[in-house]
């Protein structure tokens, strides 16, 4: 697929610049799982009017922000997915730490936010409830931060501007789109070989794939696929126009090659339905080589900003690709 394909969807990055109170002593593996839950908590109390109401029966739906971010539905111009029972979530957050076991008080610490497409008209509800969630505190032990500022990031990382700071109620409006095209790097074009960490749990369960191993290159492909499609349609310029079954058959052409993955086990529990979900998956690396994989980078590189794979709003399936060659 060229690159120019995918250009529906547009991203916006952001870091959150914070510091704790007191050290935050949970597992790096639920720590992700922490943040996005507190944040859901948080973001409803301040923007619900009556928290008992089903969002469908509210006759303030259509102006609330918690449906757009949490049960969103496709723009009337475009047809519904079938397999998206369970709409995908226009955001993603990334720990300032996901390989440590405590993060620090009192040092600077940064939890990155991509925000997908017309989701990021939200972000002012993203900074304000961050804000309450340091002031509440999170976790058990209600671990108070404080957010000292909010920068925009460009498709390297790279801060180009400051949309908020401490002590201001002022939330700048920077909003660079970044598209596939942005992500691509001049080796991927030629790309043969290429190293994939698994840098949070990455549940991505194939027809050949059992979850107790590194997923084959082509169910990665696949994953990564579905997701940017589905988010593309339901929050992008307009829905992905591709052959599907081609990207998947030219992802097969690539094998692996090598890997160290281990097994990791996190669980967390619905606030809404108090049901606890399995949300573990591989950690490690796994090196592709073959054919398919200049034709997948495209596909890697959207990936690596949205994460692939189940529950990855709760910041599983967070990968880094290198290209080996």
């Amino acid at each position: 697929m060229d690159v120019a394909g995918l250009d529906p969807l547009h991203l916006y990055r952001y870091r959150f610049d914070l510091t704790l109170a007191r050290p935050l002593s949970i597992p790096a593996q639920q720590r992700s799982i922490l943040w996005r839950g507190a944040f859901g908590t948080v973001f409803r109390s301040l923007v619900c009017h009556d928290i008992r109401l089903e969002c469908a029966t509210c006759p303030l739906l259509q102006a609330c922000p918690f449906p757009r971010t949490f049960q969103p539905s496709p723009p009337p111009d475009r047809k519904a997915i079938g397999r998206f029972r369970d709409p995908p979530r226009p955001f993603v957050f990334r720990d300032p730490a996901p390989e440590a076991a405590v993060l620090p008080a009192g040092e600077p610490l940064a939890l990155g936010l991509t925000l997908v497409g017309r989701a990021v008209v939200d972000l002012p509800y993203f900074l304000v409830t961050f804000r309450k969630l340091g002031e509440e505190g999170i976790g058990r032990d209600r671990t108070r931060f404080t957010l000292n500022a909010a920068h925009m990031l460009d498709a390297a990382g790279v801060s180009t501007g400051l949309v908020y700071e401490k002590g201001s109620d002022l939330v700048r409006p920077l909003r660079h789109a970044i598209r596939a095209r942005d992500l691509v790097r001049p080796e991927d074009t030629n790309a043969g070989r290429v190293q994939v960490r698994f840098v949070t749990p990455t549940d991505i369960r194939g027809d050949k794939d059992d979850g107790r191993d590194a997923p084959s290159f082509g169910s990665l492909v696949r994953r990564a696929r579905d997701r940017t499609s589905g988010l593309a349609t339901f929050f992008g310029d307009s829905m992905l126009d591709f052959d599907a079954r081609a990207v998947g058959d030219s992802a097969d052409r690539a094998v692996t090659h090598s890997s160290e993955i281990t097994q990791a086990h996190a669980a967390r529990r619905s606030t809404r339905t108090g049901q606890r979900h399995d949300v573990g998956g591989v950690l490690g690396s796994a090196v592709y080589e073959g054919d398919g994989i200049a034709a997948a980078m495209p596909w890697l590189r959207v990936a690596e900003l949205i994460n692939v794979g189940k529950h990855a709003t709760f910041g599983s399936g967070r990968i880094s690709v290198e290209v080996l060659g």
